[in-house]
This record gives C-alpha cells, structure tokens and sequence, in this order.
C-alpha cells in the first residue's frame, strides 16, 4: 500500500512544476474573459489563448468554454466553437478551418494510465495522442472526441456522439460508440 507522503511525491513529481505554474496562470487569466458575452468575449477569449502559445486564428469563440494545455492547441480561420465546449490538449489537439462545432462538445487528446492495479491510478501518469479535427466538419451539440482520432474533412458528427475511431472524410456518424449512417458525397 502507498502511504500518503509517498502518493504525493510520486503525483507532484511526474509533472514539471513549470507545467503546474504555466496552467494556474493560463487558468487565472482565462478566467477572467470566459463568461464575457460576444462579440467583446470571443475576441479576448483570442487573445488571452493566442498569449499562452495557442495557434488561433480568426474563430468565435463562445462563452464558457475551458482549455487545458492551449499551446498544444491550434483552432483555424472562420471557426464557430459553441458554449461550454472542452478541450484538453494534453496529445494535441488541431481544428481545420470552417469548423462548426455544438454547444457542450468535448475533445480529448489524452487518456490517464491505469495498467498497474499495484498503484494508485492517480500517480500513473497519463498519455496523450493528436486528436485532428480536419476542415468543413459539422460536430453536434453534447459530442466526445477522443484521443488520437482523426476526423476526416467535410464529416458530420451527430448530437451525443462518441467518436473513439477515426471518421472518414464525408462521412455521417451518429451514436455511443460512433458509427457510420451515410456519407455526404455520392
């Protein structure tokens, strides 16, 4: 069993401190514009991801939305990202251009470590992989996005979907797990 002090030094350990101090500011400083009302919100909710390293360019960002690790995170032109989405870009996370995505959608690019049934969960650490959302892609509201999966462009994710495959270029997928209904292009 692992006492206390050594579950702690084990946990704090793992991650730079610096990482720690990086995303406590991020956190403080985003807190302050992530409830702001558009059009004034989306455009400081930009700058303050562009400041921490975040590859943004013109996007509306709605209120509400959280970010962890933004300078893995690269968001492309004409972007609409809806409220209360999340985003951890622990592996990376990259979004093509003229993506529309629903309110409350999730995208995860890590995944915490849990093989070794003799530790506690919490010190195994996580491991992350490049979630790529490509460009023209259609993503309803209340949508998870894991790890390392690839959505091919022009796609159309389906409401309360729960994407842990790759999706195919114009592909309609819909469902928990995900699965293909149709394809946009004939």
């Amino acid at each position: 069993m692992v006492k206390d002090a050594d579950r702690n030094s084990t946990l704090f350990s793992t991650v730079p401190a610096t990482a720690y101090i990086r995303q406590g500011l991020f956190h403080n400083l985003f807190g302050l514009v992530k409830y702001i009302p558009s059009p004034v919100g989306d455009c400081l909710r930009v700058a303050v991801l562009k400041l921490f390293g975040c590859d943004v360019r013109f996007s509306w960002l709605r209120d509400g939305m959280t970010v962890y690790y933004p300078w893995r995170l690269s968001i492309g032109k004409h972007c609409w990202i809806n409220e209360y989405c999340h985003f951890n870009a622990y592996g990376g996370i990259e979004i093509g251009d003229n993506v529309l995505m629903g309110h409350r959608t999730t995208v995860m690019s890590d995944d915490h470590v849990w093989s070794d049934p003799a530790q506690p969960v919490i010190v195994q650490g996580r491991i992350g992989a490049k979630t790529v959302i490509e460009r023209d892609v259609l993503i309803g509201s209340n949508v998870f996005i894991g790890k390392g999966v690839r959505v091919g462009h022009s796609a159309v994710i389906g409401t309360g979907s729960v994407v842990t495959q790759d999706v195919d270029p114009y592909a309609i997928v819909v469902g928990n797990p995900a699965r293909v209904i149709d394809y946009r292009k004939k």
